[in-house]
Order: structure tokens, then sequence, then C-alpha cells
């Protein structure tokens, strides 16, 4: 299994569009997401692994599970795999990201140049859009929760 995570953002609304796509046995699953009031789209991709993160949790999974996670944002993947965030706000979402991935040993964080990550960057920016069916996230209750 491997799932494909991306954030669409316009700074002009501070509005954005997360998503991501899950691989499994040759199916494509797809999940999208909208969220007002965010402060920049690095934030946006950190969410948009912290909701791929909270699907896995809810699939009951099995721990010996392999799975890879694939992003265009060098941010992410840095902070993932140094395990620190220079900026405050990225520390909290960081955590728990960590926390959620320490559940799963074979699963694997990977860097993807934007060209590999079309379908995901597609989907974000449908959801940013609110084109098809897109979950709206409360930001305030979202937020609440970190």
């Amino acid at each position: 299994m491997w799932i494909q995570i991306d954030a669409a953002f316009d700074p002009k609304t501070k509005e954005a569009g997360l998503a991501f796509l899950v691989f499994d046995k040759g199916n494509v699953d797809t999940h999208k997401f909208f969220l007002a009031k965010i402060t920049d789209n690095h934030l946006a991709e950190f969410i948009s692994l912290l909701l791929a993160m909270q699907w896995l949790k809810q699939q009951n999974l099995k721990a010996n599970q392999l799975i890879q996670i694939k992003t265009d944002s060098k941010i992410v993947f840095q902070s993932i795999n140094k395990q620190y965030a220079k900026k405050e706000h990225f520390k909290v979402l960081l955590t728990t990201i960590l926390n959620e991935m320490n559940k799963y040993p074979l699963l694997f964080l990977k860097w993807i140049p934007e060209k590999e990550n079309r379908a995901a960057d597609q989907a974000a920016k449908q959801a940013l859009h609110k084109q098809g069916q897109v979950s709206i996230l409360d930001s305030y209750l979202f937020f609440d929760q970190y």
C-alpha cells in the first residue's frame, strides 16, 4: 500500500485544499478536504499527512503492514526524518504525526518530485475549489485538537 499526499493553498483567502490518495491492490481511493483560516502552505502539507495518518488509524491495519507515504513537500519530509520542526506551530502537529507513524514499524515516508505527485496535486486543487466530494473541516474544531 502507498499513499500520496498534497495540499493546495490560496494565500489571499487563507484557504487550503488537502488530499491524500490511497493506492492498494490496484485500487485508488481519493480523500479530499477543505480547510479555511490556515496560515501557510507548509501547515497545509503537514495537515494532509496528519489526515492520512488518522485514516490509517481507522483502518485497523496490522502493525507489520508495509506502508509508503509519498510527499513532494521537502519541509514535511525533512521534518519527519529529523524529527524536528523549526516553527513553533508545526511542533505539535509533528509530535502527533510521529507518534502515529511509530505505531507502524514498516511505514516509510518518501520525498518525490512534484511531477510524480500530479494525482494528489490535482485532488488538492479540486478540494481547494470544492470540486467533487470534499469534506469541509471546521478550522476551530480541527485546531482545538492540537
